[in-house]
């Protein structure tokens, strides 16, 4: 045996000094960066206090040991906790470091210090291994979060930071390196190999998968068998939630949401919500808009996070064209538009239906061929649904026009996806009233299909899939997760919550729309089914999808401010993503190489998204990734649809759904069958009942409110990225953040109607509601 073997068979001797001198207790802190869109960024720590004797001891190695608690609520804990090195020459003993302090309460927002002397030399120190022995009494708090380590290195000073932001329970112990690694890097280093191997088996003992065979949902959590702690909300979001009475009713923190109906709101609303009572004129729904807007603006109190104003009341704006038109290109559905230049076969608009809203001078047939006609196409998702007694919904198809003045208006809708005598094309030539009533069939099937497919499969179900087989498959220390872990703060909790009270068999959303219901054949479950039938992850990479809608040109469809901003932020992100990459992958082989990422993309192909209905293993996720321009387009995929496409589909629901005529979420008239059978009384007798309509604008309301602990876009309070050219990527991606916030707040300024919904001060990194 080498004397180095020899060295590393045995373990080093070591003691800690004396607490007096040698153990020292600090508060940190975090700077604010102003000039960045974020809400946290660096974590401020005074440099290391104690030191080794001036006059060592031969043969004796001094290492520094900062422990730093979070600073988030109940972070601090009654636990002892204990320690172990391991270098690369060897490893030390576990010490238990809370014994050599009088009081082992570890407050949040503290950090200790240690300085231990060693008999023997450790050499750089690879693994932190962290172990929570438990309180020495009982009652005690034991669960305590850790946000990281430092190690100085006293003979080389070096000093190294190993990050954990993890809660580490009772009887828990935890392992990490310092540096970020793929396991090609380290594939040398016994100590570092066992670390990742470990907390991988770890992990999935507890990231255990739930299926649904039977509406084809992306894989989630098994909410049944555990909720890791690492991914509960908050004390500060729950304390936020339930002092927010509309999101606790929502969320069920109060009490069941049927119980809204007995409840006398007239404080808030001017009126008491019964619960069958029909809405009697819409200044009443205006005033429960206002109210809830009045409500947001409490919460919010910031007019360049938040819109002051209801649009959609504003003069009668809803009533118009033109906002209708606005509401396609840049409302929560913001991804319907398509390039028309061939109409449908079954929706046979001719020109002289049209030719009153063209204004160039062309037929039809030469506008579709100067790309100036667009549709959208809700007749085959929303055809047939089954709708609750009482309720209809459409399956219309809108034709669209963009007008030498740059507005996108409607210029035709039909509302059932099979033309025919019985289904008329409604034109805004013909009966004002006809054309009122199909906009608002069109806007009440297009808010049921933003909530249930664009909002909560494409982007909530999709997310939590993704975070799952992350956490199953890459350590900590793994670049990809390091990127990838901030998009995945809350999903996992917001979405078992979702499916217990939004949409769960009698939930919100059955209660709130006309395909609700709460048997398994319901509307909202066919449109479940249907959408992931169709899905592809795709669907969420900005560019790809603009490019297969063809509305990626801004001269030909212009003020499509989703578009444009999105495809900026979506750069910026990319950007950043192969900066970190290039750190560590030189080539497409080293990416190709990595068993870890072949475990990861296994796992989203055969188990996050299982194949449904026939289609396809993955739905468009690869089963391995080969190339390095792949790995970067799918990780910008993920941190964009957590982050920028949930804002966009998300935010803008108070706006879109507040005022009910707007966008009813429930239609209570049958479809017409022919043009001129509605009358004024109508529009009423359509809209939803009281409770009703309340209940969509508290329900809005909670889902498009930004939580008090929200990090927003390019914001890294945690320290996952510890190196300098890893901080350098960062800091250069939020620089790239701030220059687009800070020309879309000037674009902004120019526009009757401001488009906030993705600006990267008020876009959150993960979905957080």
């Amino acid at each position: 045996m080498s004397d180095k073997e020899s060295l590393m068979a045995q373990e080093l001797k070591l003691k800690v000094m004396k607490h007096k001198v040698l153990c020292h207790r600090g508060a940190h802190k975090y700077e604010e960066r102003k000039d960045i869109a974020t809400n946290v960024d660096h974590i401020i720590l005074p440099p290391f206090s104690l030191q080794p004797p001036e006059k060592s001891k031969p043969g004796r190695s001094y290492y520094g040991i900062r422990v730093v608690t979070g600073s988030k609520a109940t972070a601090g804990s009654n636990s002892h906790y204990s320690i172990q090195l391991i270098g690369e020459n060897t490893t030390t003993k576990t010490i238990d470091l809370a014994f050599h302090i009088k009081r082992p309460w570890n407050r949040r927002g503290t950090f200790d210090e240690y300085l231990i002397e060693c008999k023997g030399d450790l050499g750089e120190v690879q693994v932190v291994s962290i172990r929570n022995e438990g309180p020495k009494a009982m009652n005690l708090i034991a669960n305590w979060y850790l946000d990281f380590t430092n190690v100085i290195n006293f003979q080389t000073m070096s000093e190294l930071t190993f990050s954990f932001y993890h809660w580490i329970g009772e009887g828990d112990h935890f392992s990490n390196p310092a540096d970020s690694s793929t396991i090609n890097q380290i594939e040398h280093y016994p100590n570092l190999m066992k670390q990742r191997i470990t907390q991988i088996e770890d992990r999935k003992k507890v990231y255990i998968w739930q299926t649904f065979p039977d509406i084809g949902l992306p894989s989630a959590i098994d909410e049944n068998f555990y909720v890791p702690k690492d991914e509960e909300f908050e004390k500060a979001k729950i304390q936020d939630s339930k002092s927010n009475k509309f999101m606790g009713m929502v969320f069920g923190l109060r009490s069941d949401v049927t119980n809204i109906v007995k409840i006398k709101l007239s404080d808030l609303f001017g009126t008491t919500i019964w619960n069958d009572q029909p809405l009697r004129s819409l200044h009443r729904a205006e005033k429960i808009a206002n109210s809830m807007m009045d409500v947001r603006i409490h919460q919010h109190g910031n007019p360049d996070l938040d819109d002051t104003i209801l649009y959609a009341c504003e003069a009668n704006r809803w009533i118009s064209d033109i906002e209708f038109g606005r509401q396609l290109l840049n409302g929560v559905n913001c991804v319907l538009v398509t390039l028309c230049t061939e109409l449908p076969d079954n929706f046979p608009v001719k020109n002289e239906m049209v030719c009153n809203s063209l204004c160039r001078g062309l037929t039809l047939e030469e506008e579709m061929k100067d790309h100036n006609i667009y549709f959208c196409d809700l007749g085959e998702i929303m055809d047939g649904l089954q709708c609750k007694e009482g309720t209809h919904c459409a399956a219309p198809i809108c034709l669209l026009y963009v007008t030498p003045a740059n507005l996108t208006i409607p210029i035709a809708i039909q509302l059932k996806r099979i033309p025919g005598d019985d289904n008329p094309i409604f034109l805004p030539s013909e009966n004002w009233l006809d054309w009122l009533m199909a906009k608002m069939y069109f806007a009440s099937a297009s808010a049921q299909h933003q909530q249930v497919a664009t909002h909560f499969v494409m982007c909530h179900t999709a997310m939590e899939a993704y975070g799952v087989a992350t956490m199953r498959t890459l350590p900590d220390c793994h670049p990809v997760y390091k990127l990838l872990r901030p998009a995945f703060r809350y999903t996992i909790s917001v979405n078992v919550v979702a499916r217990k009270t939004l949409a769960n068999p009698g939930g919100i959303m059955d209660k709130l729309f006309s395909i609700g219901g709460e048997d398994d054949r319901s509307g909202k479950n066919e449109l479940i089914v249907r959408t992931n039938e169709k899905y592809n992850v795709h669907w969420s990479n900005i560019k790809r999808n603009l490019r297969e809608r063809r509305v990626d040109n801004s001269d030909k469809l212009p003020n499509y401010y989703y578009r444009d901003d999105g495809v900026r932020i979506w750069d910026a992100m990319e950007c950043f993503v192969r900066s970190i990459l290039d750190l560590f992958y030189t080539d497409d082989t080293e990416v190709e190489n990595d068993s870890e990422l072949r475990d990861w993309t296994n796992e989203i192909h055969n188990y996050a998204f299982p194949a449904f209905h026939g289609g396809i293993q993955g739905r468009g996720f690869p089963q391995q990734i080969l190339t390095k321009n792949e790995l970067v387009e799918y990780c910008t995929l993920m941190m964009f649809t957590g982050s920028v496409q949930h804002s966009a589909v998300n935010f803008g629901q108070l706006q879109m759904y507040g005022f009910v005529p707007n966008s009813p979420s429930t239609i209570r008239i049958p479809l017409p069958t022919q043009k001129g059978s509605f009358t004024k009384d109508d529009i009423l007798r359509a809209l939803p009942t009281m409770t009703t309509v309340a209940l969509a604008a508290i329900t809005v309301n909670t889902l498009s409110y930004h939580s008090i602990d929200e990090i927003y876009l390019g914001g890294y309070p945690t320290m996952w990225f510890t190196g300098d050219k890893e901080r350098a990527c960062v800091t250069d991606y939020q620089e790239a953040l701030a220059v687009i916030n800070a020309d879309i707040i000037e674009r902004n300024k120019k526009l009757e109607i401001p488009y906030k919904y993705i600006m990267p001060q008020r876009c959150p990194n993960s979905i957080t509601i």
